[in-house]
């Protein structure tokens, strides 16, 4: 008799966990159809919450399984899903994927689907030792594996001409004076520009991270990187924490993942 109640609490408990678990998250902050009904509300639904999936979410499968991160972005990286925001009770972040079956909102996922493919790909690099790199940047100063054993490295890789890289850099500026008096915390970037180039382009343009020129054959044959701008954060031991693609996201990095 005892081992059946037993039973039954734990059942009960159980349930009451589960129940518990998926109430945190609602119903979707906007219908599918709402956000697909045009390319202004479509765009607006992004700007507002597609990028947020590379944060720490729970991520729903169309029947409201949790499903791993990783599978979440293969399903987005198909071109068929929609990552509908859920509203919370908890300030937590839940994503449900939605199945889009017509040809206008297919057309629109195209959108979602080049960006579901890169997150995908920074997601893979979390967790993996950053390569062996030895850097000089353009006021002589060195970087390597030894020297920064110990510190928080934030590292973008960007070129000249590069609009969003540029765009970014005043955002950047106040993440590097927030954390000037962390000694510990280092900002460098990888160019594919010379020397001479960058230095007349930061007399024209304030950017207060260290810049090493000539990084083309780095950021393309060893990282692999294509999408710019794109920041690796790399924690103490020299290990990826993340990889991003916006200043919001380098600060999100650096309050929860290091």
């Amino acid at each position: 008799m005892k081992k059946i109640c037993f039973c039954a609490l734990l059942l009960v408990a159980l349930t009451s966990a589960t129940i518990f678990t998926y109430a945190q998250a609602g119903a979707p902050v906007i219908k599918a159809d709402e956000i697909l009904k045009s390319d202004d509300s479509f765009y607006n639904y992004v700007g507002l919450y597609f990028f947020k999936i590379t944060r720490d979410i729970v991520p729903y499968d169309a029947g409201l399984k949790v499903i791993s991160k990783q599978t979440f972005f293969e399903k987005l990286s198909t071109g068929s899903y929609l990552p509908l925001k859920l509203s919370s009770a908890d300030g937590k972040l839940y994503y449900q994927l939605c199945k889009v079956n017509s040809e206008a909102g297919k057309k629109r996922l195209t959108y979602i689907q080049s960006f579901a493919t890169i997150f995908l790909d920074h997601y893979n690099r979390q967790g993996k030792p950053f390569p062996t790199f030895s850097f000089t940047d353009i006021n002589g100063n060195k970087y390597d594996n030894t020297n920064t054993k110990g510190k928080t490295i934030v590292l973008k890789c960007w070129y000249i001409g590069c609009g969003r890289c540029e765009e970014e850099m005043p955002e950047l500026n106040a993440i590097v004076a927030k954390y000037k008096a962390r000694k510990d915390v280092v900002f460098v970037s990888l160019a594919f520009d010379t020397k001479p180039k960058l230095q007349a382009f930061l007399k024209r343009k304030q950017f207060n991270y260290q810049v090493v020129a000539g990084q083309r054959p780095f950021i393309t044959q060893t990282l692999h990187i294509n999408a710019f701008p794109t920041h690796f954060i790399i924690n103490k031991n020299g290990t990826i924490v993340a990889v991003v693609d916006n200043p919001d996201e380098i600060e999100y990095a650096l309050e929860h993942k290091v």
